[in-house]
């Protein structure tokens, strides 16, 4: 509980700096571009030297404003704020699939309803950290996000086709899906959501269904989204051939 009210906190903080970067740097950044641009018209005046400076300035100039455009991105995205989940996720994956050169398919209605700022945002971290973990660990050249709403619920599922991830089952202890998951289900259970992972050697699935309106405890039994993975009051993991009839 701690640690979700913790990375609440910290998306607060990032989104200020994320505007922060944006109005200020970012718009000091575009003044210099400007400027460089009519000073570049004038380097037939001086040595040339003088002008291969003038034009390396403005080439820099135009990385900079790309890497606090991208920082700025990454803290908080700035479509999720303007137009929302779907059109925020389609900018970040198109991105993602040109940096990781895995092909990523996307299901997300064109028509996605707007869902609270810390519902959407749950979900954006939430498909960012598995497609960085797609990337790192799992070895697959494809991706699959899809996002569906029903009823009072949003539900997100990511899947790969990589090695899967180890699922250690200790009696009396959680299963070890790392850092950045294990903070996600504990964010996403502060929202009464849940957080089901599905890994074996065929692949992995995470799926999160989230209430779409404000809920104490876990989201009750009308508001499932339609299975297969049940909704409980905790993060669960299925054994694998509970994986392979979800796939099937």
């Amino acid at each position: 509980m701690l640690t979700a009210r913790m990375t609440m906190l910290q998306d607060e903080e990032n989104g200020r700096i994320a505007r922060e970067l944006h109005d200020s740097a970012g718009q000091l950044l575009t003044a210099i571009a400007m400027n460089s641009v009519l000073v570049e018209a004038e380097t037939h005046k001086v040595s040339a030297p003088a002008a291969k400076g003038v034009s390396e300035n403005a080439a820099m100039v135009k990385e900079v404003s790309k890497q606090i455009r991208t920082i700025s991105y990454l803290l908080h995205p700035p479509l999720l704020d303007e137009v929302g989940l779907g059109s925020a996720l389609r900018c970040y994956i198109e991105g993602f699939l040109e940096r990781s050169k895995i092909d990523v398919k996307i299901d997300i209605p064109m028509d996605l309803a707007r869902f609270s700022e810390e519902v959407e945002l749950s979900i954006f971290r939430l498909v960012q950290e598995c497609l960085t973990n797609i990337h790192r660990h799992s070895g697959s050249p494809t991706a699959r996000i899809r996002i569906t709403q029903k009823g009072a619920c949003v539900r997100a599922d990511i899947e790969d086709a990589g090695k899967g991830m180890p699922l250690e089952r200790e009696p009396g202890s959680p299963a070890h899906t790392g850092v950045g998951l294990g903070g996600m289900r504990e964010r996403l259970r502060l929202l009464g959501g849940t957080l089901h992972i599905c890994s074996d050697s065929d692949g992995t699935r995470v799926t999160a269904i989230l209430p779409t309106v404000r809920a104490t405890g876990v989201v009750p039994a009308t508001q499932e989204v339609d299975r297969p993975v049940a909704l409980t009051s905790e993060a669960s993991i299925t054994d694998e051939s509970g994986c392979a009839r979800q796939r099937g």
